[in-house]
């Protein structure tokens, strides 16, 4: 239609207005919890489950290009009242088809009354994602190391039989390989948002 208009602005998903208002929802704490309703005649009414996602990053400047070793990655912790991690067992997509949304005032009348147990399971998901993080972490140190080093290789290797590579440009690269193994050894995880699930049998 707006190629067609001309008084209609055609916006892909690249235009920076597009791009920002996406960051500003990613960035914001709006949206960021959130209380549902799971319908399982399985479960005990009233079982709390709380569903968590991680983002595993590292802060560094841009002309490292570190995300092509560790981009922002998300990390999904489900855990259920004994602190049991069932996100391996339970698909996000699988638990989202049982969910149902709650009220507003239902949500805050949980939250008030659930607020210890949400808080322990917090605590606790802070320690089943540790061992998660830390391995891709490891993993992308590992990636860096490999990847710059061989670049490292290549360019001394090329300096052997082409005077034209300078010996500034490998120690550029040597300080980028020190650089980037620094700030990924420094990478962290954070909360990004959190979804308290409660058990409904109607």
């Amino acid at each position: 239609l707006a190629l067609m208009r001309e008084d209609l602005l055609f916006l892909t998903w690249d235009h920076p207005m597009i791009r920002h208002g996406i960051d500003l929802i990613t960035s914001g704490d709006i949206g960021k919890s959130a209380i549902a309703l799971l319908i399982n005649k399985h479960l005990p009414a009233g079982t709390i489950l709380l569903e968590a996602i991680y983002i595993v990053e590292a802060q560094a400047p841009k002309e490292l290009q570190l995300t092509r070793f560790l981009p922002p990655t998300p990390v999904r912790v489900l855990l259920d009242a004994k602190g049991n991690d069932l996100a391996a067992q339970v698909s996000f997509s699988g638990l989202e088809k049982q969910l149902k949304p709650s009220n507003r005032q239902m949500a805050n009348k949980i939250a008030k009354m659930a607020r210890t147990d949400i808080e322990k399971l917090i605590t606790l998901g802070e320690r089943k994602i540790a061992p998660q993080a830390e391995k891709l972490i490891e993993q992308a140190k590992q990636n860096a190391d490999k990847t710059l080093s061989a670049e490292l290789h290549r360019l001394t290797s090329l300096q052997a039989v082409n005077k034209n590579i300078r010996a500034d440009e490998i120690e550029a690269l040597e300080q980028i390989k020190q650089k980037s193994l620094t700030q990924l050894a420094q990478a962290n995880w954070r909360l990004d948002c959190l979804r308290v699930i409660v058990s409904n049998q109607s």
